[in-house]
C-alpha cells in the first residue's frame, strides 16, 4: 500500500483546525453516539469485530464480547466531561481562556487572582499500538479527540482490525470527527516526523526505546511499556467468592495484558494451599463461560511452565489439557521461586506470605514495572498496601475481580493521557495605558491592605495596576500603590468608601 505520509499528516492538521472550532461538549456527545453504536448488537462494526477477532487473536467470542462492552459502556458524554473537569478544572478550558481555579480559604487574592488559562492539545499525535489484548488504543483515540488532537494510528500487525472498525464507526456516527483520525499500515516504517507533536507508544521496553531514539527532541513521547500486575489476598478473605473473582481477572485476557495478575500473594501461609485449590476449581468452572484459546506454541509453553514449577518445588494444579494451571508455592523457602518462571496463558502463581511486609519486600525490586494490584482485605490493610505499593510504582489498587476493567479515570502509569497531552497557556490581566488621561494613583498601603483594595476594584470591573515602592522612613517595609485609568478614578474612590477599617 503506497502512502504519502506527509499528505496524511497535513490532512490531519487541517482536520485539527476544524476540531478546535468545535465545543468540547459537542465532541463528547459525538463520542457517545459512536459508543452507543458499538453497544448495538446489530451494528455492522460490532458484528464484523465479533466474527473476525476470534480468528485473529487468541480469545474466544465470549471474551471479545465482554471486552467490547467494557470498552464502550463508559464512553458517555457526562462522564467524559466530568473526567475533563477533574483533570483540567473545567472542560471549558479546552474551548476558551477560563479563570484560574484556586483552592484557598483566604478571601485575599494573590497576584494570579485574575489569571485565565486555556488547555491546548497536540496538533497531531501518533499512536503506536500493541496487539496483546483487545481494544488497546480505543480510549486513547477518544482522549485525543477530546483534547482536540487529531491522531494518526499505527495498529499492531497482530490486531489491526478494531482500530479500523472504530474509524469506520466514527464516519458513520460522528462524521465531524472522522477526518481527525487516520491509520497507517501495521508494517509501515515511520520515516517522517514533521508535523507530529506527540507519540503514544505501546509495546515492549525495546519498542519504546526504539521510538524514543527515532523521535525528534521536540516530540513528546508518552510511554506505555512493559508492566505487570499482581493480587494480594488476606487469609480472612481467601474464600470461594474471592477465588471466583480472581479467576475472572486471570481468564479475561489469559495473562497477556499489563493488568493480568501474574501472581497472587496470600497473607497467611496456612490458607494458601486451600485457596489455590479454590482458584483451580473457579478456573475450571470458567472454562465453559470463557473458553481459553491457545496457540500450539502456547500449549508447549504451558507444559514447560508446569514442569519447571514442579522441579522448583511448587504444587501444580492442572487439568489434563492446557486450559489452566495453578502453581502453589507455600513453603517458607519458596517466596521468590515464582519469579523464575512465567507464561502468557491461563496460569497463575499462588504464593504464601507470612505478612504484608513480606509481600512488599518481594515486590520492591520489581516496583518500576508494577502497574495494578487487586486486593481482597479490609479497608485499613488496603490503605496501607496502597501507600506502600503506590510508592513503589503501582498506579492502581482495586478490588479483586475488577483488575481487567479499569475506569476511564485511571491514571495509567501514574498520569492520565489527557493530562499528558495538553499544555497550558496563561493569560494575565492586561494593564495598558488608557487612551486619554493616562493612569492615576488612587490608593497606597501595605501589601495586605492593598491586596484587599485591588480585589474590590476588580470585583467592580475597574482596570488596576500595582506599583511597588518603599517607605522612606523604613526601607524594609514595601509600600504598594494602585493606579487606575483616569476616567475610573471617581469610581475607585466610591469603592474605597466601602473598604473596611482595620
Amino acid at each position: 500500500m503506497s502512502l504519502d505520509l506527509t499528505t496524511t499528516i497535513a490532512r490531519l492538521r487541517n482536520a485539527g483546525d476544524r476540531l478546535r472550532a468545535m465545543p468540547v461538549a459537542a465532541i463528547a456527545a459525538a463520542l457517545e453516539r459512536v459508543a452507543h453504536r458499538w453497544q448495538d448488537r446489530t451494528a455492522p462494526e460490532r458484528r464484523i469485530a465479533l466474527a473476525e477477532l476470534p480468528q485473529r487473536v487468541p480469545f474466544g467470542r465470549p471474551v471479545c464480547e465482554r471486552a467490547l462492552d467494557a470498552l464502550f459502556e463508559p464512553l458517555t458524554a457526562p462522564r467524559l466531561l466530568a473526567l475533563l473537569d477533574d483533570l483540567l478544572g473545567t472542560h471549558q478550558a479546552l474551548d476558551a481562556f477560563v479563570p484560574l481555579v484556586r483552592h484557598t480559604s483566604s478571601i485575599l487574592p494573590s497576584e494570579s487572582a485574575s489569571v485565565r488559562r486555556k488547555a491546548f492539545g497536540a496538533d497531531v499525535a501518533l499512536l503506536i499500538l500493541a496487539g496483546n489484548i483487545i481494544g488497546v488504543g480505543i480510549w486513547d483515540i477518544a482522549f485525543c479527540l477530546l483534547c482536540k488532537t487529531p491522531v494518526l494510528v499505527k495498529p499492531s500487525s497482530d490486531e489491526p482490525l478494531l482500530p479500523a472498525l472504530f474509524a469506520q464507526s466514527l464516519a458513520a456516527a460522528a462524521p465531524e470527527l472522522a477526518d481527525a483520525v487516520a491509520s497507517l499500515p501495521p508494517d509501515v516504517q515511520l520515516e517522517v516526523w514533521d508535523g507530529i507533536d506527540a507519540v503514544i507508544v505501546y509495546g515492549t521496553d525495546e519498542t519504546v526505546t526504539a521510538v524514543k531514539r527515532c523521535a525528534p527532541a521536540k516530540v513528546r513521547v508518552i510511554e506505555r511499556g512493559h508492566r505487570f500486575s499482581v493480587a494480594i489476598v488476606d487469609a480472612a478473605y481467601a474464600d470461594e467468592r474471592t477465588a471466583q473473582l480472581l479467576a475472572l481477572d486471570i481468564a479475561r485476557f489469559d495473562q497477556r495484558g499489563c493488568l493480568s495478575p501474574q501472581v497472587c500473594f496470600v497473607v497467611g501461609r496456612a490458607a494458601t494451599a486451600a485457596f489455590g485449590h479454590k482458584v483451580a476449581e473457579a478456573l475450571q468452572r470458567l472454562n465453559a463461560e470463557l473458553p481459553p484459546v491457545l496457540r500450539d506454541s502456547e500449549r508447549a509453553r504451558v507444559t514447560h511452565f508446569r514442569l519447571t514449577c514442579q522441579m522448583l518445588g511448587a504444587q501444580v494444579l492442572a487439568p489434563s489439557d492446557a486450559s489452566w494451571t495453578v502453581a502453589v508455592w507455600d513453603a517458607p523457602t519458596m517466596c521468590d521461586a515464582w519469579q523464575k518462571v512465567a507464561c502468557s496463558a491461563r496460569v497463575v502463581h499462588i504464593v504464601a506470605m507470612d505478612t504484608l511486609d513480606a509481600v512488599f519486600d518481594a515486590l520492591r525490586p520489581l516496583g518500576q514495572f508494577l502497574q495494578g494490584v487487586a486486593v481482597a482485605m479490609d479497608e485499613t490493610m488496603a490503605e496501607r498496601a496502597a501507600e506502600a505499593l503506590g510508592h513503589m510504582g503501582a498506579s492502581r489498587v482495586c478490588p479483586v475481580g475488577r483488575l481487567q476493567t479499569p475506569p476511564l479515570e485511571w491514571s495509567q502509569d501514574g498520569k492520565h493521557l489527557i493530562a499528558e497531552l495538553v499544555r497550558w497557556c496563561d493569560l494575565e490581566p492586561l494593564a495598558l495605558p488608557a487612551p486619554e488621561g493616562g493612569w492615576v494613583p488612587v490608593f497606597e498601603g501595605d501589601a495586605e491592605r492593598t491586596a484587599l483594595a485591588r480585589f474590590m476594584l476588580e470585583q467592580q470591573g475597574i482596570p488596576v495596576s500595582v506599583e511597588v515602592d518603599f517607605d522612606p522612613s523604613d526601607p524594609t517595609q514595601p509600600r504598594q500603590r494602585l493606579c487606575v485609568p483616569a476616567e475610573h478614578a471617581a469610581d475607585a474612590q466610591r469603592v474605597f468608601a466601602q473598604l473596611p477599617d482595620r
